[in-house]
């Protein structure tokens, strides 16, 4: 599989949800929040990695892309071995069942939480649902009053 076609992929699903392509980003811009979806090549090998998050667009993006951040994956290391080895280009998966399985896992990993996300309160929802939000912005943190 080549780059063009898991760009292909994502186009697919995202665009079909409203997003907008921009280079290696998909964007749709709401009022109050930003969603935006990104590929990511590895600098070590033909992998890549998508990552996905939120802009609040009343708080100033300084020289961050998105103010909360995600990438998909999984908790489970099976289903975390899986998703890399899709996303490793060079793995031995037909493209036919690369593409499936990665349209699966985008729908459950990426549409379900991306399209659940639509107002700060559901931005605030989905934060506290992490374990710990050592990876989330301090202005994030004082904007929605969280230690």
């Amino acid at each position: 599989m080549e780059k063009r076609q898991l760009t292909n992929v994502l186009n697919e699903i995202l665009i079909s949800i409203g997003f907008k392509k921009k280079g290696n980003y998909w964007v749709i811009n709401g009022d109050v929040i930003t969603k935006m979806v990104n590929l990511q090549k590895s600098n070590y090998s033909n992998a890549f990695y998508i990552n996905y998050g939120y802009i609040l667009n009343s708080i100033p993006l300084g020289n961050l892309m998105m103010h909360v951040y995600n990438r998909v994956t999984s908790l489970d290391i099976e289903e975390r071995d899986r998703i890399t080895a899709l996303l490793d280009l060079e793995s031995n998966i037909s493209d036919e069942e690369r593409i499936k399985a990665l349209k699966e896992i985008l729908q459950s990993k990426l549409v379900k939480k991306i399209q659940a996300v639509n107002t700060e309160e559901d931005l605030l929802a989905e934060l506290k649902k992490r374990p710990h939000l050592n990876d989330i912005t301090l202005a994030i943190k004082e904007h929605f009053n969280l230690e």
